[in-house]
């Protein structure tokens, strides 16, 4: 599962290339951030599989609870001067509401949690390698230039995701072989 999450990270950076900055210019900052997301989604999912998962809560009312209490939190921090702008147009109020809302952060957190309940939390996270391909896809569609190196990546990156699903199986398969030796008498 370690090579698997190796060979996923590789494909990412392959699709990322930050070794390119000649024309352009790598903010730092940026990716500190990104790096403490990251760090916190991993954090967050080990959290799920330890901590939650034992009370057999649906994956429904985890990412629930999970998007209420961001909900609350934003509305302490966040300013919202301006927020009721959003209501003069119902396409965008609703665009936002059922779309970011609902579909993009509701499904997500709720295929997350399916996912952790069902896979653990190194293959759930392995599920993420997938969002840099699908990005690069719509690049691509949308006219950006696509290299040698970014297609590479996608098959690396699909690969690294069969990897932590075998390891994930074979870990299943000697934790019940570990479980059956020492049931029998």
């Amino acid at each position: 599962m370690l090579a698997g999450v190796l060979v996923g990270f590789a494909g990412i950076v392959l699709i990322a290339r930050p070794w390119e900055s000649a024309d352009r210019t790598i903010d730092i900052i940026g990716v500190f951030w990104m790096l403490g997301a990251t760090t916190i989604l991993g954090v967050s999912n080990g959290y799920v599989r330890r901590f939650l998962s034992p009370f057999n809560l649906p994956p429904l009312a985890l990412a629930t609870w999970q998007t209420g209490l961001a909900l609350l939190v934003l509305l302490a921090v966040t300013d919202r001067t301006g927020i009721s702008d959003i209501l003069q147009n119902w396409h965008a109020a609703t665009g936002v509401a059922v779309g970011l809302g609902v579909l993009g952060t509701g499904m997500a957190f709720l295929i997350c949690y399916y996912l952790l309940q069902e896979l653990g939390a190194v293959a759930a996270s392995g599920a993420t390698y997938i969002t840099p391909n699908v990005a690069l896809l719509i690049g691509w569609a949308a006219g950006e230039i696509v290299g040698v190196l970014e297609i590479a990546a996608i098959p690396l990156v699909l690969t690294s995701i069969a990897m932590l699903q075998i390891g994930r199986q074979r870990a299943l398969k000697q934790a019940e072989q570990a479980a059956e030796a020492t049931a029998k008498p």
